[in-house]
C-alpha cells in the first residue's frame, strides 16, 4: 500500500454528494437594493442592505470609489449611467466595490445611514479655467479611463472571464509597460489560465520595477516552487497496523525542455517487511526485501492552457505507459487519460508480485462561485499480477466539494470528498489446502470524508498545513484522520520539509490504521 494512495483516501480532501449540506449550512448574505433618482438640480444613488453596513469612499479626479463591508450581490450597477444621465458617465464594480466616473462639473457627497449608503450628486460651481488646467483635466480623464479599464479587468478575473481579463490586462501593459499593478494583474490572469511560463515572465518584469513587493515575490515563488526545475529527495516510513512496514526513498527531477515542454523523472526504492503475504499460487509467506520502480513523463503545454502528458512506467517484471490530456476553460479543467500496466503498489501483494493496473478515467474540476470549487470523476480499472493480466475489474467514482473560508490569513477550507471503487468481478482461486483465496485483494469501498484544513506562512521561510476530519467507508468502516506538513525555505532555491499522517486503510476491505511520516529536500534552479 503506498503513501499517496492512503493519503488520498484517508485525508478526505473535499467534495460532491454533500454539496447540498454545505450550501445549506453556509450563512446567508444580506441582500442589497438599489434606487437611482433625478431631481431638481441634483441626483441620488441609494444602496440599502438588510443589515448595518460600513463604507469607505475615495475621490480621485472624476472617479469616486466606494468599498463596502458587504457584498453587492446582483445589483444592476451597469444601468446607473442610463438612469442618472448627466450625473454618472460610467461604472465598474466587483464583489464589494463600485467605481463611479462622474462628468466634469459634478460633485458627489457620500452619506451612510445605518443599513443604507446614499450618494448625492450636485453641480459644481462653474469656474473659468486657464488652458493649462484644461490640459491637465484631459490627462486626468485619460488616467481615469485607464483606471476604469483596470477595474474592469479585475472584475473579469473575479468573475472567471479569463480571456477578457487577459486581453484587458495586456492592453494596459502595452500602453504603460512600467505599470506594476497592471503587470501583476496580467501575471495573475496568465497563471489562472494555466500559462505558468508567461505568468513567470510577467512577474519577473514586474520585479525589476518593484523588487521588494511582498505579494509579487510570493506569487513568483509559488509558481517557481510548483513548476521550476528541481531535484528532490523524499524519504518516508509507512506502516499498516498488524500488516506491513515500508521504508521508501524516492529521487525525482523536473526539467524544462524548452518549447513549452518539460520532463519529470523519478526512481523509487522501498524496503517491504511483512510477516505474511498471499502469493499468486495461494501460499502465505513472509517477505523482507526490496522493490524498485521508475517513471518518466514528458508534458507539453499548449498556448490555450491545455496540457498533454505521456508517461512510461517500469517496475518488477512490469513495463507500462500512459497518456493524459487536460483541457482548460475559464471555470475549470477536464482531464481524460488511459494508462496501461501502471505498477499497482496500493496492495503489498502488488508490490511483491509484480502487480499492475490498466486504467481509463475522466475527471472535471470547476469553480462554483466565490470560494467554492468542486470535482467529479469516474473510470474503469483492470488489475493483474505477474502471471495474469485480468484478476479483477472495477469501476471508480470520485468527487469533491470545497469551500475556502476568507480569513485573510491563515487560509482555511472545509470540504467533503468521495473516493469509491466498486469491484465488478474478481478471480478467486483454490490454494493447495483447498481454501479459496483472491490473488489480488481488491475490495469494494465507498469512502465519504469530511475535512477541515488550515494553511499559513510564518515569515518568508516557513509554511505549514494542518488537516483533519472523519472518513466513513459505507461498505466497511471508518475513523478519524489527520495530517500535518511543514516546509522550510531558507533560500529561493532550497526547500526542506516534514510530513506525518494517520488514516484508515480501506482498499483491502479493512479499517486498519495507517501511519506515515516523511521528510524531503529539494534544490531548484
Amino acid at each position: 500500500m503506498s503513501w499517496n494512495a492512503d493519503i488520498r483516501r484517508g485525508s478526505g480532501i473535499a467534495t460532491v454528494a454533500v454539496a447540498v449540506w454545505l450550501l445549506a449550512s453556509a450563512p446567508a448574505l444580506p441582500a442589497a437594493r438599489m434606487e437611482a433618482t433625478v431631481g431638481d438640480g441634483g441626483a441620488r444613488l441609494s444602496l440599502t442592505w438588510d443589515a448595518a453596513v460600513s463604507v469607505a469612499s475615495e475621490r480621485d479626479g472624476r472617479e469616486l470609489t466606494l468599498r463596502f463591508n458587504r457584498p453587492l450581490g446582483d445589483l444592476p450597477l451597469d444601468t446607473v449611467p442610463g438612469r442618472l444621465p448627466g450625473w454618472v458617465e460610467n461604472t465598474a464594480f466587483g464583489y464589494d466595490s463600485v467605481l463611479l466616473v462622474l462628468p466634469s462639473g459634478v460633485d458627489a457627497m457620500v452619506v451612510k445611514d445605518g443599513a443604507a449608503v446614499r450618494v448625492d450628486f450636485v453641480r459644481a460651481a462653474a469656474v473659468s479655467r486657464p488652458p493649462a488646467d484644461v490640459a491637465a483635466e484631459r490627462v486626468a480623464e485619460r488616467q481615469a479611463e485607464r483606471r476604469l479599464d483596470y477595474f474592469r479587468a479585475v472584475t473579469d478575473l473575479e468573475d472567471g472571464d479569463l480571456h477578457q481579463a487577459r486581453a484587458r490586462a495586456r492592453a494596459l501593459v502595452d500602453t504603460d509597460p512600467k505599470d506594476v499593478s497592471s503587470l501583476v494583474l496580467l501575471g495573475n490572469a496568465e497563471e489562472r489560465a494555466g500559462r505558468w511560463r508567461e505568468a513567470l515572465d510577467v512577474y519577473d518584469r514586474a520585479l525589476t520595477l518593484a523588487p521588494d513587493e511582498p505579494s509579487l515575490l510570493r506569487s513568483r515563488q509559488t509558481l517557481f516552487r510548483e513548476h521550476g526545475d528541481q531535484v528532490r529527495l523524499d524519504v518516508d516510513l509507512f506502516q499498516v497496523e498488524d500488516a506491513d512496514t515500508q521504508r521508501i526513498a524516492r529521487l525525482s527531477a523536473r526539467q524544462d525542455l524548452g518549447g513549452h515542454r518539460s520532463l519529470v523523472a523519478l526512481i523509487e526504492t522501498r524496503r517491504v517487511d511483512t510477516d505474511q503475504v498471499v502469493r499468486a499460487d495461494g501460499r502465505i509467506t513472509p517477505f523482507h526485501g526490496w522493490r524498485t520502480r521508475g517513471e518518466v513523463t514528458v508534458a507539453q503545454d499548449w498556448d490555450d492552457g491545455h496540457r498533454t502528458t505521456a508517461s512510461l512506467f517500469a517496475a518488477e517484471r512490469t513495463l507500462g505507459a500512459g497518456l493524459i490530456h487536460s483541457m482548460r476553460t475559464d471555470i475549470g479543467v477536464t482531464r481524460a487519460g488511459i494508462l496501461a500496466s501502471e505498477p499497482a503498489y496500493t496492495f503489498v501483494e502488488g508490490i511483491v508480485g509484480a502487480g499492475r493496473r490498466d486504467r481509463a478515467f475522466l475527471q472535471h474540476e470547476f469553480r462554483l462561485g466565490e470560494g467554492w470549487s468542486a470535482m467529479l470523476g469516474g473510470g474503469f480499472s483492470r488489475y493483474g499480477l505477474d502471471d495474469n493480466d485480468d484478476l479483477a475489474r472495477s469501476a471508480t467514482a470520485e468527487g469533491a466539494l470545497r469551500y475556502a473560508v476568507d480569513l485573510g490569513r491563515p487560509v482555511a477550507s472545509i470540504g467533503y470528498s468521495l473516493d469509491a471503487e466498486y469491484v465488478i468481478e474478481r478471480e478467486t482461486r483454490i490454494d493447495p489446502l483447498g481454501n479459496p483465496y483472491a490473488p489480488l485483494p481488491v475490495a469494494t469501498r465507498e469512502v465519504h470524508s469530511f475535512s477541515l484544513g488550515i494553511d499559513d506562512e510564518i515569515g518568508d521561510v516557513l509554511r505549514y498545513g494542518v488537516q483533519g476530519g472523519y472518513a466513513y467507508d459505507r461498505r466497511n468502516s471508518g475513523g478519524p484522520f489527520a495530517a500535518v506538513t511543514v516546509a522550510y525555505e531558507p533560500l529561493t532555491a532550497v526547500e526542506m520539509g516534514f510530513r506525518a499522517s494517520h488514516a484508515r486503510s480501506t482498499a483491502r476491505g479493512s479499517d486498519a490504521g495507517v501511519n506515515a511520516v516523511g521528510v524531503y529536500f529539494a534544490l531548484r534552479n
